[in-house]
């Protein structure tokens, strides 16, 4: 059920990107992927342009991560 709230709206490799930017790399210029993590709330736009992963999308990435183990 959680693994499902992660993923709802998603594709594939969208928490992959977002955990390589929780993890400090730049976001991809893939814009749809990233307006879907900026319209579910797992990422946020900072003022510089630059990306920053929200608290729920460390949430939905620790979801990710139970789920695979």
């Amino acid at each position: 059920m959680l693994r499902k709230w992660a993923t709802r709206g998603l594709r594939a490799g969208d928490l992959t990107a977002l955990a390589a930017v929780g993890y400090g790399a730049k976001a991809d210029n893939d814009r749809d992927r990233i307006e879907r993590l900026v319209r579910r709330g797992f990422l946020t736009e900072c003022s510089d342009g630059t990306f920053a992963v929200t608290v729920l999308g460390r949430v939905a990435l620790a979801i990710k991560r139970v789920a695979l183990a």
